[in-house]
């Protein structure tokens, strides 16, 4: 049978988790503050929970703004009216409509320069009260994309979404982005009450990487910790292999956080020149899918 490029990055993918796993438990005994990292050992959060939302853009709207708003349900945006097109089910090639979000030259984080990318919130109604839940969806770099330092991508958040910069003390909610790194490497970007760091944790990095020019899921998984527990879990698996499960992690110190729905967040940077895209350029998103538990 012939080996088809997305099977060869799913095996690399698993190989790499494993080793790091691997690597992980045995730094983790040998430095109790290690932080918990490991590799999902159960199923794609998608094949245990069920479908509570698919959101799409609404392609009959006139401009993508409304397309977003229409499609998401969501009033909370930046960049979108800007730097956003909606793409149809032909230019996706997915037979489902998504997001071109445009990153023009010299532009990084919405606080440092011009803003470039985009911003929304989508908090689907399935997803109320939820303590556990499961996001996935699809993005695509455009062939050659220069990923300079990094930048942020979307991921599940609740409460406030802290994040640049902002404190995180348990009460505030949390925000479980993603970023790309140097040359595509992947990692987890989190804004939770039992990190150290000022501008959010790195966890993972390098993992897994992102391809240019073709479409990688992500799968991301996360189960809230019990108040006064730091029993908090984060999962990904990226083209369905498991690549990265995060423990003890304190999400909250109350239970009125709870998860809340999609921050759609991404642009170059971190601060400084040195992150800024030196071209314009653009990534495409499609396929948002979110599951959860029975209430």
């Amino acid at each position: 049978m012939r080996m088809t490029s997305t099977d060869s990055r799913r095996l690399t993918l698993l190989l790499t988790a494993l080793l790091s796993g691997l690597a992980s438990a045995g730094a983790s005994a040998q430095q109790d503050e290690a932080p918990t990292l490991s590799y999902p050992r159960v199923e794609p959060c998608s094949a245990r929970y069920p479908l509570v939302a698919s959101p799409q853009p609404d392609l009959s709207a006139e401009e993508a703004r409304t397309g977003v708003r229409q499609g998401f349900g969501t009033t909370r945006d930046w960049g979108v009216e800007k730097n956003v097109e909606l793409l149809d089910a032909d230019a996706t090639g997915l037979g489902k409509p998504g997001l071109r979000v445009h990153y023009p030259e010299g532009t990084s984080s919405p606080g440092d320069t011009e803003k470039g990318g985009a911003g929304f919130y989508a908090d689907p109604a399935g997803l109320a009260g939820a303590e556990r839940a499961c996001l996935t969806y699809q993005v695509r770099f455009e062939p050659g994309f220069d990923f300079v330092k990094g930048g942020k991508l979307p991921g599940l958040y609740g409460g406030d979404a802290p994040s640049g910069g902002d404190e995180v003390d348990g009460e505030s909610g949390f925000s479980m982005r993603f970023m790309w790194r140097e040359a595509g490497q992947g990692e987890l970007y989190e804004y939770v009450a039992s990190q150290d760091e000022e501008f959010g944790a790195s966890v993972g990095r390098g993992l897994w990487s992102f391809p240019t020019g073709e479409w990688v899921t992500i799968e991301q998984e996360l189960v809230l910790n019990t108040p006064g527990e730091a029993d908090g879990l984060a999962r990904v698996w990226i083209d369905g292999a498991p690549v990265l499960e995060q423990g003890e992690i304190v999400y909250r110190t109350t239970d009125e956080v709870t998860i809340d729905g999609l921050m759609f967040s991404t642009f170059f940077g971190g601060n400084g020149k040195a992150w800024r895209t030196p071209v314009d350029q653009h990534a495409d998103f499609a396929a948002f899918r979110f599951y959860a538990p029975s209430p």
